[in-house]
């Protein structure tokens, strides 16, 4: 497919600087990216136009040097660059239907439209709604929902009365819904209590490869609207998550943890269980969430602070051995003094 840079310019409501008959036939990142190709440059790499080379750059703003360029000037680079990979990269189309290796059980319902690739396993009771795509291996317990357009990819497993929104997607290897890690202990002995609920995705989630998401004890464990989850992300049993979260890799929750709306927990945040955390929260790269957070803001350390907070803090331990050094003259002088 080629398309010139004057009709991605309609295409994508963007003003064009520069020549609109410049063939576009690709998409690539800006320090690849070559002749024939678009990419996009935030406004904070701005200065690193001169050595980028593709023939279609779109930005936010026009520079005062285009440096000979053809710049697309859209409201969002990034998201704009979203809308040229689907259309110069589609994603590979599967045909509807059920393959023959797939295990259906007569009780499910699978819409003629979705798809059902080979060896998957749809439980009793099951339902898979319109267009969606049921990856190789995928095993669909009793009971679960799968709304339409959704796409569950290999190896995902989907555990008994697990609800998944619609236009949902849950990467390899994922497992949703599996048993709560719920006990009673006795005499220093534990029995399981039976996890009786089930977890629940809201429309447009993505749950990355290896993530496991645990049912609830009772209830249901909650991923709201829109929430995008990484790889190798843990969410223990009746952990509600808000809408238009970000949980990076390797983020736990612990159970009955309640996270608001806009929520961002970077790589290796740990939080603990039956607490609170506020709408607009960030929480920085290993923070430990150890108490409810009540207000919005940035958190960053063990225990989670204000960023500010943690700041001064480091500056101060920063300087500890000087300090150190400092106090023990002090003591010997003033023991010299009283001798």
């Amino acid at each position: 497919m080629v398309k010139t840079a004057g009709e991605l310019a309609t295409r994508l409501g963007g003003t064009l600087y520069g020549n609109p008959a410049t063939p576009v036939h690709g998409v690539a990142g800006a320090d690849t990216a070559g002749s024939g190709e678009a990419t996009f440059l935030l406004d904070e790499f701005a200065d690193r136009l001169g050595m980028v080379q593709a023939d279609l750059v779109l930005m936010a703003h026009l520079p005062d040097d285009r440096r000979g360029k053809n710049i697309l000037v859209v409201d969002n680079p990034k998201l704009a660059a979203t809308a040229l990979i689907q259309m110069f990269v589609p994603p590979i189309e599967y045909p509807a239907g059920v393959h023959p290796t797939a295990v259906v059980d007569p009780t499910a319902v699978v819409d003629p439209s979705a798809t059902v690739l080979p060896y998957a396993v749809i439980g009793p009771q099951a339902t898979i709604g319109a267009r969606t795509i049921i990856h190789p291996h995928v095993t669909v317990g009793a009971q679960v929902a799968v709304a339409e357009d959704c796409e569950i990819y290999a190896g995902a497993v989907l555990h008994e009365r697990t609800q998944i929104g619609a236009r949902s997607v849950v990467r390899a290897n994922a497992v949703i819904g599996g048993e709560g890690f719920g006990f009673a202990t006795n005499e220093g002995r534990h029995t399981r209590v039976p996890q009786i609920g089930r977890v629940r995705l809201g429309e447009d989630v993505e749950v990355g490869a290896c993530t496991t998401i645990d049912n609830a004890t009772f209830g249901e464990t909650a991923v709201g609207r829109g929430t995008k989850i990484d790889n190798l992300v843990h969410l223990g049993h009746n952990v509600r998550v808000g809408e238009d979260c970000f949980l990076i890799a390797q983020v736990g929750v612990a159970g009955s943890t309640v996270i608001g709306n806009h929520v961002v927990l970077a790589g290796q945040t740990g939080v603990t269980g039956h607490i609170t955390i506020a709408d607009h929260v960030t929480c920085g790269g290993k923070t430990g969430v150890v108490g409810s957070i009540k207000e919005s803001g940035t958190y960053v350390g063990f225990p989670a602070r204000p960023h500010r907070q943690w700041g001064r803090i480091e500056g101060v331990l920063n300087h500890l051995p000087e300090l150190y050094k400092r106090v023990k003259k002090l003591e010997k002088a003033l023991a010299e003094r009283d001798a």
